[in-house]
């Protein structure tokens, strides 16, 4: 077998044992709906505000753009740590670089342009 068969027998048994977990929990398992059971749950404590609260969308571009940028640090460390090794493949590697930085520098540009920085 190739790689590719290996993977897809371990994704299709890992997916055969959840299944098979999920349906024995649910035909072994009591069953016995309370409407307190029903009500939100915060470490012991009752809610106190029932109400949903709104978040600016800002947040949640922060948010985005946080994991973005993060997720660079995390692709560009292993590169220069290896940026000798990658020199001897020649330019093909500095070009490959070059392009992954240029268009999350694109990225960045484009979200100080639409102000998703601004906090106000």
């Amino acid at each position: 077998m190739s790689g590719f068969e290996t993977i897809v027998m371990y994704l299709g048994m890992s997916l055969l044992a959840i299944l098979g977990m999920l349906l024995i929990s649910h035909l072994l398992g009591p069953f016995r709906p309370k409407p307190r059971k029903a009500t939100t749950y915060e470490c012991g404590v009752p809610l106190l505000d029932p109400s949903a609260k709104r978040y600016s969308v800002k947040y949640f571009l922060v948010g985005v753009l946080f994991l973005v940028f993060d997720l660079e640090t995390v692709l560009i460390y292993p590169i220069a740590a290896k940026f000798k090794d990658l020199a001897q493949l020649g330019w093909g590697g500095f070009l490959e670089i070059f392009v992954f930085v240029a268009v999350l520098l694109a990225g960045l540009l484009y979200a100080i342009e639409k102000r998703a920085i601004d906090w106000d």
